[in-house]
């Protein structure tokens, strides 16, 4: 990154390409004239409407495009179906993402369509499925590298034959046949990987791996960049700086990169109103944020029908992130866990897929990590070090623990109940004190940064603020709570106190008001809760 950033900064205005002058705001971008649906014909025909348009969007797009992919609508398809048009194009591809996983997502999904994909990156960071397509392995089972073998068995046999002769004049030519292989070897291999980069039409690679040696004179017709809102724009760059065209895939929406920097707690107050802060200087800003404040909407598309939750989950973060833009797809606008291919019971719990317990009135108190013993301990290591700060709530906890077992009695299995909190002291607290993992093998546990991008059937999210300030802290982020809220498939149960959480800003009032409209409402009482 600091490498490119400084390339960057060396070069001048007459340098840049015509994609760097729009990313840099001197020129707009062109115009789209959108193909017609005569004109592309779409290899995946399952594709929805608002699939199809954002492909022939990036198709029609001469330098740059974004695909905006609200949760579970199936961004990933759209980017297949994209390279694969791109493919039908004679272009050439690299695509990249944050991080090993994001790019092998893509790996996997292109590999059944028996392409010439090569996926840049130390194998040991690479999921067993891809490894077929990483460069170590094709450089090894290739046809070009038959003769770096021969080479290498050559190298092999001299190394031998040194411990075999006693006389120093035929050691030191051996030595000099040594140093001459090595240098042929390491020819050979740099050939070798050149022929097999060179003949890839599609090529993988994190941000940080198109970097590499291996690609530093090869050219690309498109670059893709797949969870833009998970990268910082330092990344983002390390491809970009010679690329022609861009296709930037992600959601804005939701939670940026995480930025642990301490000048970055320096920057102006945001507006608690708005998700984007006004201040486009710190690192949180993504490439993706930065270009639709300075192009609009005009240069992105948004996929609107989503394959993941049930109708009642989705209205929310539908109606007040996406513009009342989402669709649930038929199949999944009425699923419920009584519907789970497995027998459910139908209970009070399992029938709802929106429910609220509103702990509202002072019963559930929160309480900050510094108020327990600091230290860790053989059954918490965590406690007083990484929770400094954080919150817990353990009445609330308690709730969770009896949401959680009424789930499991009715029959659903542990491993598609997700629970999920914005404070890592309760994440420790449900883990260790009250042992949730240990009492339910297979639920999964987690914070809700760490959740994001992830799915489950039924998701328990632990809100914990309840103080008698009403402050509600970090919770007024947008796309934090927007993460929360849609993660589950079938049943979304949110605990919490509406009077504290209400206050921390408009969007969460409105949520609480839309949980007391629409969810079914409990009223939990903590005497019963404690004697049960």
């Amino acid at each position: 990154m600091n490498q490119t950033m400084e390339r960057l900064k060396k070069m001048e205005e007459k340098d840049y390409t015509t994609l760097a002058r729009i990313l840099f705001g001197l020129d707009t971008p062109t115009p789209v004239q959108q193909a017609s649906e005569d004109e592309v014909k779409f290899f995946d025909e399952t594709l929805n409407n608002s699939q199809r348009d954002a492909v022939k969007f990036a198709l029609a797009s001469r330098e740059v495009a974004l695909i905006h992919g609200p949760p579970g609508t199936g961004k990933t398809y759209t980017l297949i179906e994209l390279i694969l048009q791109l493919l039908h194009r004679k272009m050439r591809i690299l695509v990249c993402g944050p991080s090993n996983v994001s790019v092998d997502n893509i790996v996997e999904r292109l590999a059944p369509h028996k392409l010439p994909i090569l996926r840049l990156g130390p194998p040991a960071r690479l999921l067993p499925s891809v490894l077929n397509h990483s460069l170590d392995v094709l450089t090894q089972t290739s046809e070009a590298s038959s003769i770096v073998k021969d080479v290498r068995k050559e190298m092999d046999a001299k190394q031998a034959s040194i411990k075999k002769t006693r006389n120093g004049r035929e050691r030191r030519v051996i030595y000099t046949d040594m140093k001459d292989l090595r240098k042929e070897y390491r020819e050979r291999e740099k050939q070798c990987i050149s022929t097999l980069v060179g003949g890839s039409k599609v090529v993988l690679a994190t941000l940080h791996g198109a970097g590499g040696y291996q690609l530093r004179n090869e050219e690309f017709d498109v670059v893709i960049i797949d969870e833009a809102s998970q990268a910082l724009e330092a990344q983002c760059w390390i491809p970009l700086l010679v690329a022609k065209k861009l296709v930037l895939a992600g959601d804005h929406l939701q939670l940026p990169p995480t930025v642990k920097s301490t000048p970055s707690k320096a920057k102006p107050e945001k507006d608690k109103t708005n998700s984007e802060s006004k201040d486009t200087s710190t690192l949180e800003t993504t490439l993706l944020s930065r270009l639709l404040t300075l192009h609009g909407p005009s240069i992105k598309r948004m996929l609107t029908t989503q394959y993941r939750m049930h109708e009642k989950i989705m209205r929310f973060p539908s109606d007040a992130m996406y513009d009342s833009a989402l669709i649930a797809a038929p199949g999944v606008a009425d699923r419920l866990l009584t519907t789970l291919p497995y027998p459910v019971k139908d209970t009070d719990d399992t029938r709802e897929p929106l429910i609220f317990c509103d702990t509202q009135g002072g019963d559930f108190p929160e309480s900050a990590a510094s108020d327990e013993a600091s230290g860790g301990d053989g059954k918490n290591p965590t406690k007083g070090s990484l929770l400094k700060d954080s919150k817990s709530n353990p009445s609330e906890a308690l709730l969770v623990k009896a949401h959680v077992s009424a789930l499991i009695a009715a029959g659903v299995h542990a491993e598609d109940i997700a629970v999920i909190t914005p404070y890592n002291a309760q994440l420790s607290y449900l883990s260790y004190d009250l042992g949730l993992k240990e009492q339910f093998p297979g639920i999964e546990l987690g914070s809700v940064d760490g959740f994001q991008g992830r799915e489950k059937e039924a998701v328990v999210v632990s809100l914990v603020r309840s103080n008698e300030a009403k402050e509600a802290g970090f919770l007024a982020e947008e796309r934090r709570l927007n993460v929360a809220m849609t993660r589950p498939k079938r049943q979304l149960c949110a605990i919490g106190d509406s009077e504290t959480v209400g206050r921390g800003s408009e969007f969460l009032k409105k949520w609480m008001e839309h949980l007391e409209g629409e969810a079914d409402l409990r009223y939990p009482n903590v005497a019963d809760l404690q004697e049960s």
